[in-house]
């Protein structure tokens, strides 16, 4: 028995089409609105999701916090589906067995160290340490990286271990999280070197690159050989820049960050400022930075930038700017899209199927992308007899996954039928 409510029958139908179908997308969106519901998945259908969720971990990510006990029950007659016991007994995660850390595999691992940093972060960097020299680079690296979750001062002895590692990949990893670890020593050496290399003199901000990396700072990962075609010194400079953390700049100076890039585009090293000030905004994810960076044109780099967002800030700087060339980088903003987003994407997607879009497939690709993401999922303001000849087949498609999903919405909220 499970307590909670059923669905009702035309959702349950619904469920069954999108799985003969095969439009997994839709039926992991069916699978996000009914945990918002408070209902159970259908009885009859639980098996078929249960074998489509040990195949996907997508499906599986939104499955799990809807199972209960008909899931469990099922689980125990299908030992490919022991996950499904476990997430129906203590939610998506499972409980993390240690105990299994060094005869897991690697990316048995790595799920569990991720589990682990959520709920017992020392207890997962103490499995770390316990196998640390007999670990693969690779492993090393993405075990750094899970570090990231629960990041502490706690944390850090580890961090300088792997700091000195004798892989680059490792060293890489570890004093990307050292930078942005408040009150850790490489923060700290970071920021004073940042400090001797640029500074604000009245309205000037002046910099001066160190002439060689010294043995410290070969020991913090800065690299000492430039690319081919770059100056050692604005290598150099650009590193030092990277290594502090991005927010801090602003406590430096007393400026935020326009202001800097604005000032810097004065000064006689301002590439290698610039270059310095992405990588470490990249790096921290920071905001302020990122948004400051997107405003100014950044070339292939824009991408690589833009996607250091969180998908909410990414959702609110393209609902700011339709205008800009990285509204064609969408598809980085998972669904359901925003309110706003969506009001901007379909005006968007109005104006460009009204005209010759020159790049079809590039309009094919925006116009499946909306049919899945809009939301509320309503059609663009066009009318369909406007729509460009080679773009009308697409369109139609848009309009009948839109109306499959506001579907899908209506019939969730029915009751079950007696």
């Amino acid at each position: 028995a499970d307590p909670r409510p059923a669905v009702s029958r035309a959702a349950r139908i619904r469920l069954s089409h999108l799985i003969a179908d095969g439009q997994t997308e839709l039926v992991i969106e069916w699978l996000r609105l009914l945990a918002a519901s408070g209902r159970h998945p259908p009885d009859v259908l639980q098996p078929v999701l249960l074998a489509m969720a040990t195949d996907s971990r997508r499906v599986r990510d939104v499955l799990a916090p809807v199972l209960g006990p008909l899931a469990r029950w099922l689980a125990a007659a299908n030992p490919a589906w022991s996950w499904a016991a476990a997430a129906a007994t203590a939610g998506p995660a499972g409980p993390a067995d240690s105990a299994n850390w060094t005869t897991a595999s690697h990316s048995q691992r790595r799920e569990l160290l991720a589990r682990l940093r959520c709920t017992d972060p020392a207890v997962a960097r103490e499995l770390v340490l316990s196998t640390w020299s007999a670990d693969s680079y690779q492993d090393r690296v993405a075990f750094v990286a899970a570090l990231a979750t629960g990041l502490s001062l706690a944390d850090e002895p580890l961090l300088n271990q792997a700091l000195a590692d004798r892989r680059a990949e490792v060293r890489r990893a570890a004093a990307d999280l050292l930078a942005g670890l408040p009150g850790s020593a490489f923060a700290g050496r970071a920021m004073e070197r940042a400090a001797a290399s640029v500074r604000l003199v009245g309205r000037t901000l002046e910099a001066a690159p160190p002439a060689q990396a010294t043995a410290e700072m070969i020991a913090d990962g800065i690299d000492p050989t430039p690319p081919r075609l770059t100056g050692r010194q604005a290598w150099l400079l650009r590193q030092v820049v990277a290594a502090a953390p991005a927010g801090w700049w602003a406590e430096h100076t007393g400026l935020a960050p326009p202001d800097l890039l604005a000032m810097s585009a004065r000064c006689a090293w301002a590439g290698a400022l610039e270059a310095g000030w992405t990588d470490s905004a990249v790096r921290d994810g920071d905001a302020a930075w990122i948004t400051a960076l997107l405003d100014r044109p950044l070339g292939a780099a824009g991408i690589t930038v833009f996607q250091a967002l969180s998908d909410a800030d990414r959702d609110s700087w393209l609902a700011s700017h339709p205008g800009s060339p990285l509204f064609g980088a969408l598809e980085l903003v998972p669904g359901p899209w925003s309110a706003r987003l969506s009001a901007a994407a379909s005006a968007h997607i109005a104006e460009m199927a009204r005209a010759d879009p020159g790049r079809s497939p590039e309009a094919r690709k925006l116009l499946r992308l909306a049919a899945r993401r809009l939301e509320p999922p309503q059609p663009p303001a066009l009318d369909p007899a406007l729509v460009h000849p080679r773009l009308v087949q697409s369109w139609v498609g848009m309009l009948e996954v839109l109306s499959i999903r506001a579907a899908m919405r209506r019939e969730l909220a029915e009751e079950p039928t007696p």
